[in-house]
Order: C-alpha cells, then structure tokens, then sequence
C-alpha cells in the first residue's frame, strides 16, 4: 500500500483494531542518508502483531514528526536509536519518543619531544628539512643537493621503526573515547624545532577517538 493513501484517521482505527499497545522503530543514519529502517508493533503483552498499513503509514509520518539528523560533518558521524510511538487517544493522533546514541570522531593533535641519538642528530642536523607519516611508515624529506650514505641510510632505517612504534605507542593526554585504529599521522618540522643542546626533535601526533553521546 502507497503510504501516501493511509491517512492518520486510518491509521488510528487500524491501530485500534490489531490491539496495538506501542510500536518501536529502530533506526540507523549518517553519512548523508537515512539506513534502513524496522518498525516492530506490539500487543500488552510485548507480542508482536503485524501490520503492512501501519508500517507503511508510519514509513511516511514518522519523518513529518520526528527529526533525523543524517548529514555527516567536522565531528558529527551519524545517529542510531529507537522512536517508541504510543497511541494519544484523546488527541486521535500520535506521540513519538526518540532515544538516540549519536557517534562522533574528534581528531586530536598534541605535540611531544624525541630524543635522538648523536648519529641520527648529524643526520637531521645536516640533511633533514622535515619529516612525516602515518602509523606504519616514515617519509624523509631531505635537504637539497645532499648525498645519503649506505651508513646513514641504515641509521634512518633503523629510526624509522623506532619512531613508528613511538607515534602507536604515544599517549595523548586530551583523548576523548576510544582510538580509531590506523588513525595516527605526525610530522616534523626539524629546521624549526631541532634542539641542538638537547638533540631533541618536536613531533605532531595527531590520532582519532571515536565516542558516543546518548540522549
């Protein structure tokens, strides 16, 4: 039946008529659209009694009174949840009841400092402009007309693996719920923030948490 054509007054009868004590929508959406959706009604006694009227009079309604929020953005993920719809006798109509757990995914930066060893400083020191990457691998950006020695290429290869366990195994203290896997990035500036009394180096670690609100 086209939910267009079930109007609210037949709607109320037909409700009337199959004993419906309440009816719960599950819902999921995000990501710019609305996912399916699964309306369940049921009796006093929590037994389920189906209805195609009704289920496709509410596939309609519910969206005219209810509001879904499936435009994904900056934080904002999507939404799940119920509508638990009761039937308002004296107003012949409806009441909608929406409990929803809204996700999110917040991408924090913090900075830490990393101590390097005198080799890896004379190499940062004269060769290095900066480096970057992700959590499984290291890109080095070199300075110009500079050669990389068999030596030196075996000490970065040696720092590349240590500063990838490094970046997975950083702790930022601002996190807000549960770390996305494979999320981690960093960079490093070493023109900038390389410490030559200290032989020490400024790295961005940026990772994403991801977190529900409930309401």
């Amino acid at each position: 039946m086209n939910p267009e054509k079930v109007g609210l007054e037949v709607a109320v009868q037909c409700w009337k008529d199959v004993k419906i004590n309440h009816c719960i929508m599950d819902f999921s959406c995000g990501g710019d659209e609305m996912q399916d959706v699964d309306f369940v009604f049921y009796g006093e006694n929590e037994n389920v009694l189906p209805s195609d009227t009704l289920n496709d009079f509410f596939k309609h309604e519910v969206f005219e009174k209810v509001d879904f929020y499936v435009n994904s953005g900056d934080e904002y993920i999507g939404e799940f949840g119920t509508v638990r719809i009761e039937l308002n006798e004296e107003q012949a109509d409806f009441d909608y009841t929406k409990s929803t757990t809204s996700e999110h995914s917040e991408r924090i930066t913090e900075s830490f400092i990393y101590q390097l060893t005198d080799e890896e400083f004379n190499i940062f020191r004269d060769k290095i402009e900066d480096i970057n990457g992700e959590g499984r691998s290291v890109n080095f950006n070199y300075k110009s007309d500079c050669i990389i020695s068999d030596d030196e290429i075996s000490i970065l290869e040696k720092f590349e693996g240590k500063i990838i366990h490094f970046i997975n195994n950083a702790i930022i203290k601002n996190e807000h719920g549960d770390p996305e896997e494979e999320s981690e990035n960093f960079e490093c500036d070493v023109e900038d923030t390389l410490n030559t009394a200290e032989k020490t180096i400024e790295i961005l670690v940026s990772r994403s948490f991801y977190y529900t609100v409930s309401e």
